[in-house]
């Protein structure tokens, strides 16, 4: 699989990735490989608007199937080409993950993190603060784009997806920015409610 990886890499093809046991059979990421290892494959993502959006880190071990070239790779590529959208390498290392969370954290601000297994339906946002060998610590960012008061620790091999530089991400530090004082999750005071 390395090597078909590598040959899409140097090629520039949009690639098809399934991971059929965790998103099922109809399901696939499309994008452009930017760097793969024995571990995992970082991909430049091509969402369905035919625009670069984000990237995304996927295990090896979940990939079931890929396709090279993508089935609408041409006409993708071609479209790229017409908007003015090149492939931009991210800069990130795939030897470690824990180190990994800490530069994309510190790089794009905020992360996005899928832990399947675990959590089917959900994911988190935010930034990693600390990370070791085994778990990880996140300062959560919320779908009203503030930030939570406390952080959360996880073990760091529930991940089984990373997506980091997308137009949602941007979205939440955008508003989240613009809040000001408001910028963390708003307290609400139930004590006094209790003592009426």
């Amino acid at each position: 699989m390395l090597i078909e990886l590598e040959k899409a890499r140097t090629r520039k093809n949009v690639v098809r990735i399934f991971r059929e046991e965790i998103d099922g059979p109809d399901n696939w990421t499309d994008g452009f490989i930017i760097a793969a290892n024995e571990e995992m494959v970082l991909m430049q993502l091509v969402d369905d608007g035919v625009h670069l959006n984000g990237y995304q880190v996927l295990f090896l071990e979940d990939i079931s199937d890929f396709m090279h070239p993508a089935p609408f790779n041409d006409f993708q590529k071609r479209v790229l080409e017409l908007r003015g959208e090149d492939i931009e390498d991210p800069e990130v290392e795939l030897e470690d993950l824990a180190v990994l969370l800490m530069d994309v954290s510190e790089e794009y601000g905020l992360v996005t993190l899928h832990r399947e297994e675990v959590d089917p339906d959900g994911c988190e946002i935010g930034r990693v603060v600390r990370a070791d060998s085994t778990t990880f610590e996140l300062e959560e960012i919320g779908s009203d784009a503030r930030w939570f008061d406390e952080t959360y620790e996880y073990d760091l091999y529930d991940i089984t997806r990373i997506e980091f530089g997308s137009s949602y991400e941007d979205a939440l530090l955008l508003a989240n920015e613009d809040m000001g004082e408001d910028a963390f999750e708003l307290v609400e005071f139930h004590d006094e409610e209790e003592t009426k």
